[in-house]
């Protein structure tokens, strides 16, 4: 006879439930490779500062290996418990981590953020409790924002390149409070590129409303640094920075990022600029301002008075013409800086909070550097491209 068989029928579950379950066990998945991970690189690491593999004799042993020691470590998925950290007789240190450091360097800077942003250590502690499944006390997180405000102080002072072949110079606007009342406040910055092609944020201050005199002061702090010459700025039309450079750098290019045109004449306009050499840009130049001279008076004026400006990048090598026509390097860098302050959706608390944002944010950001072709003595231009 066939032995019956009872269906035990499962339980039906909600689409919440089933969620959880699923992100439970994808993260303990991710957990696991994580601790794979690190272990390998670990391993890797100590069998090179040994200088042998493990239990193999060797003629170039340095050190010989000494067990291990357990340590938690929060990640961005979860806490690893017990992960073994190899360690020698000679006091092997690993590079994975830093020395009793117990979170990833990405949630602190996560946590300075929130900190900046005005959530409260309290507050801060719960969001990192829900997002990693750990505590994080409000002492654990005033000393990490005071950890990026070291940071920040010591950065903002640091030692400049004497030369920087290039430099982006632009502003933008935030919300801060003054006086219980919301206030757009410039920011003012400098993104350079050195004669080794290294791209980077030499400086950035609040701007007092964009004037000249606060473009001169930060003139005079990376000066103070360092900086002895700028061989070309990529700005904007704006003149009190113009007025600045010319009278702190009066030995230095311009190059006037790309002026903006109407929607109907901008394409036209634009492939002025991506000309195969300076020449036909000029006479691409005289038959767009023919063209519409009597339908746009003010604006050809303007191309007019600022041409020269316009096209200097043609005197640079070509390779680099797509980074220094346009002022895209450095807007670039104040979009991504207003897309973490626009979650905030209130304005900043005060200039501290606005500056370290922008630090907070600007430090974890990768800047492609440029590849420099054999640069010509300090004193030199580059020479006019022709071809």
């Amino acid at each position: 006879m066939t032995p019956e068989i009872k269906s035990n029928k499962l339980r039906p579950i909600s689409q919440d439930e089933f969620h959880d379950l699923f992100h439970d066990l994808m993260a303990e998945k991710m957990r696991l490779a994580v601790r794979l991970t690190l272990t390998a690189i670990m391993n890797e690491e100590v069998e090179a500062f040994v200088g042998a593999p493990y239990g193999a004799p060797c003629p170039t042993r340095q050190d010989y290996r000494n067990g291990y020691y357990q340590r938690d470590l929060v990640t961005t998925v979860g806490k690893i418990k017990g992960l073994h950290v190899p360690r020698t007789r000679g006091g092997f240190r690993t590079q994975v981590f830093e020395h009793y450091q117990r979170r990833q360097r990405e949630l602190d800077v996560a946590i300075g953020e929130m900190l900046v942003q005005g959530i409260s250590t309290v507050g801060v502690g719960q969001v990192m409790e829900t997002l990693t499944g750990s505590p994080v006390s409000p002492s654990a997180v005033s000393r990490v924002h005071h950890g990026l405000e070291t940071e920040y102080a010591q950065w903002k002072v640091r030692s400049l390149s004497e030369r920087y072949v290039y430099v982006f110079a632009d502003g933008t606007y935030f919300s801060v409070i003054y006086e219980g009342e919301s206030h757009k406040t410039p920011i003012l910055a400098l993104i350079g590129i050195t004669a080794a092609g290294k791209r980077e944020l030499i400086a950035f201050t609040i701007g007092e409303r964009e004037n000249q005199g606060a473009w001169e002061n930060l003139l005079d702090d990376i000066k103070t640094r360092g900086v002895k010459q700028i061989d070309l700025w990529i700005t904007d039309g704006h003149q009190a920075m113009l007025n600045a450079i010319a009278l702190k750098f009066p030995d230095s290019r311009r190059q006037r990022g790309m002026l903006q045109q109407r929607d109907a004449v901008e394409a036209e306009f634009k492939g002025i600029f991506y000309q195969k050499n300076r020449q036909k840009a000029d006479q691409c130049a005289e038959a767009f301002q023919e063209k519409y001279r009597s339908q746009f008076p003010t604006a050809v004026e303007c191309m007019q008075r600022d041409w020269e400006a316009c096209l200097t990048f043609y005197d640079y090598p070509e390779s680099h013409w797509a980074r220094i026509r346009t002022t895209n390097v450095i807007e670039r860098m104040f979009e991504e800086v207003k897309k973490r302050s626009k979650k905030m959706a209130a304005a900043f608390r005060n200039e501290n909070s606005c500056l370290l944002l922008f630090f907070a944010v600007v430090r974890g950001l990768k800047f492609q550097n440029l590849v420099m072709p054999n640069q010509p003595r300090c004193d030199d231009h580059f020479p006019l491209h022709n071809s």
